[in-house]
């Protein structure tokens, strides 16, 4: 990358702007997931694996769905830039088409599977009921889930991203409510476990994407013929050309999660649920960094539609050391107070003390982690999906999985030793977006 300015406070200010909401919603997402974590692990070590699993593995069904999100996004910043405003709904609408006809006989193909992927996860038959409980509820709800995905690209890419937060700020409070009187039976409901934290977040889901319909088409009724005319060809096979390398990015990635809970279910019930939490409480720096990171993904598709590459480069230092400052110190706070955090979620001290040295790895890691959200989002703003695809898949299932696999099948590792994997991988991960965006291809990329 060429010398450039030293980021102003004006243009982190700029960032920050659009990306808090970005970020307040996606931490509001965490957080719900934090506290139905804590509701279930009232229920136990085993029914809180259960669902631990069950959500990475809803995480890997969903991830070809997640690359259309991103691919709306890049190419709704980029026609915003480009100011073609009578084009801006064109990504969303043959994203549309492309979840309704693809993402309805998938979920039912994943549902049929739910059971035996789960016997093949996870030996313990409790883990294996809870989980596959859970994952057949939320599974119902995958081509909504996309929908979702795409219409927070949309919001992201036209520069709308407090429609996003505050629809989530809706759906969550709900969430746990549900939660709350349907996993233990408050106030007349039934008492459903597992099954009753499935289901608020099934219709907290489904209540959030009729939201986001209600409010990309308001105002819009007069022209509704207008834009469902901007289904074609080229739309749609650029939407595919971006989102089919992004999506197996994210299904690479969210398997090779899978892949990281199976082995830490090798070491022990008690690595596999501390596992969970250490997820769930490392995912608050990881999507903070992400409100980053699609705030610069617009940000950089502005300016590449205006051909300004010079801004391109500005928005991603700005953004770099914004987000160090942002989870570096949230890491610190992390790594500082590790009984104290697990002590929220679970009392088993066997869990505890497994889990308290990874959890200050984790928060020693979230500085560099972070960066390299925002260079993964930089790649995709410019279109550099393939470089994205490809460093993601290197890094993770030929460095960090087969590492992991070896140190706990024929070193007796421990979750210790996982967790020593996991931030060296994703350092390798920063440094091989860093040295990929000093080349600059990401400036040049057509969408």
């Amino acid at each position: 990358m060429r010398a450039i300015a030293f980021p102003s406070t004006e243009s982190m200010g700029t960032i920050l702007k659009l990306s808090w909401p970005i970020m307040a919603a996606m931490a509001s997402q965490n957080l719900m997931n934090l506290v139905d974590t804590a509701m279930i692990g009232t229920l136990g070590a085993v029914p809180l694996a259960g669902v631990g699993l069950a959500s990475i593995a809803l995480w890997v069904m969903s991830g070809l769905l997640q690359g259309i999100g991103s691919s709306v996004q890049a190419m709704t910043a980029r026609r915003a830039g480009e100011k073609h405003q009578d084009r801006l709904h064109e990504a969303m609408i043959n994203a549309f088409f492309v979840i309704l006809v693809a993402g309805v006989p998938y979920a039912y193909f994943l549902w049929d599977l739910s059971s035996p992927i789960f016997r093949i996860l996870v030996q313990d038959p409790g883990v294996q009921t809870a989980g596959t409980a859970y994952l057949d509820i939320r599974l119902l709800t995958l081509p909504i889930i996309g929908l979702n995905f795409a219409f927070r690209g949309y919001f992201n890419g036209v520069q709308r991203p407090k429609v996003y937060m505050s629809t989530l700020l809706l759906m969550h409070p709900l969430n746990i409510l549900l939660n709350y009187l349907l996993i233990f039976g408050n106030f007349g409901f039934p008492a459903l476990g597992v099954r009753g934290a499935a289901i608020g977040t099934v219709i907290a889901t489904t209540l959030g994407c009729s939201i986001f319909a209600l409010l990309m088409f308001a105002g819009e009724r007069a022209r509704m013929r207008s834009l469902f005319g901007l289904v074609s060809k080229k739309a749609m096979g650029t939407l595919l050309k971006l989102a089919i390398p992004s999506g197996l990015q994210s299904l690479s990635l969210a398997g090779g999660y899978l892949v990281f809970f199976r082995i830490a279910g090798m070491v022990s019930t008690e690595a596999l649920a501390g596992v969970n939490i250490l997820v769930n409480l490392g995912l608050i720096g990881i999507l903070i960094s992400m409100g980053i990171g699609l705030g610069t993904l617009t940000l950089v598709g502005n300016a590449l539609g205006e051909r300004d590459t010079a801004q391109a480069r500005g928005w991603v230092r700005s953004a770099l050391l914004l987000v160090t400052l942002l989870v570096g110190s949230l890491g610190l706070i992390l790594a500082g107070f590790p009984e104290f955090w697990l002590g929220i979620f679970i009392q088993d001290p066997k869990v505890i003390q497994v889990a308290v040295i990874p959890i200050i790895l984790l928060g020693l890691s979230q500085s560099y982690d972070g960066a390299a959200m925002v260079l993964m989002h930089a790649h995709l703003g410019g279109g550099a999906v393939k470089t994205v695809m490809v460093v993601s898949f290197v890094t993770q299932w030929l460095v960090f999985l087969p590492a992991c696999y070896i140190w706990v099948s024929f070193f007796n590792g421990q979750l210790v030793h996982l967790y020593i994997c996991m931030i060296t991988y994703r350092f390798l991960l920063f440094l091989a977006f860093y040295l990929s965006i000093r080349k600059e291809r990401w400036l040049s990329i057509a969408i």
